[in-house]
């Protein structure tokens, strides 16, 4: 069973990897013995961070980062480069799992919603992640990699949420592109799913109001709300040979909250 849940000789590229979920993916990935992940970072210090935080799991995993600005650099270029350095820092010389995990929020009444602010949401969680798994999934391809690629979806990708029309809109794509990619590419070796968070502790929920907090938490089955940790084991789950027969899928991780 062990081997099942294995990633050894695997290679990773994880976006948004260096806290929230993202980290809590990384710590799950490390704890398969993967060989390297590479991730994207803003600042030097929190990629430092991170990689103590994942070297407290597994001293052997190999590293890398790829400084990036999802929101000034040009999108297209962006992309270019993340895959390019990506395949480049492989210590395989390829990438085996992609994880499409950045994201942004912001809230407003649509009405009044900054344009530039509902354009920023979209690009970083819909647009990027997409023209980025066209240029890795391509080159997957070629390579004939038996590929995995996870996106981190949202509640609103089923529901409608409140003053978060741009953040729905975005995540609600990523879970109809996950079906219709997966359609595409299982039968070529490459399985594409998602992962749905609840409500969880991370910075793009810092800002919530106490009482909205109470009220939420009220609702959720299990008692309380999600931490980067409940994510170590869906991920595992979904990019290693447990999960060979499951693509197109959308996983929620979510207290129960979805049953409700």
């Amino acid at each position: 069973m062990a081997s099942l849940f294995s990633l050894k000789g695997q290679v990773a590229l994880l976006t948004g990897g260096t806290n929230g979920i993202g980290l809590g993916y990384a710590k799950g990935l490390a704890s398969a013995d993967i060989e390297q992940i590479i991730l994207t970072y803003r600042s030097e210090s929190t990629l430092e961070q991170a990689k103590k935080v994942i070297h407290e799991v597994n001293a052997n995993v190999k590293l890398d980062g790829i400084k990036v600005d999802f929101l000034s650099e040009d999108e297209d270029q962006l992309v270019e480069r993340i895959a390019l350095e990506a395949y480049k820092l492989s210590s395989t010389g390829k990438i085996d799992i992609l994880i499409n995990n950045a994201g942004i929020a912001h809230r407003c009444a649509f009405e009044e919603f900054p344009q530039v602010k509902f354009d920023e949401v979209v690009r970083v969680n819909l647009n990027i992640p997409v023209k980025l798994t066209q240029k890795v999934g391509s080159k997957m391809l070629e390579m004939k990699t038996q590929g995995k690629i996870v996106f981190t979806a949202s509640l609103l990708s089923f529901q409608g949420g409140f003053n978060s029309t741009a953040y729905a809109l975005s995540k609600g794509g990523i879970k109809q592109f996950t079906q219709a990619l997966s359609n595409e590419w299982s039968s070529k070796g490459i399985r594409v799913n998602s992962i749905v968070p609840g409500y969880i502790k991370t910075n793009l929920t810092d800002t919530m109001e106490e009482s909205q907090r109470a009220k939420i938490i009220d609702r959720i089955p299990i008692g309380r709300w999600g931490n980067m940790d409940d994510f170590q084991g869906p991920i595992v789950y979904l990019v290693s040979e447990a999960s060979k027969y499951v693509t197109g899928e959308s996983l929620v991780v979510d207290g129960g909250w979805m049953g409700r």
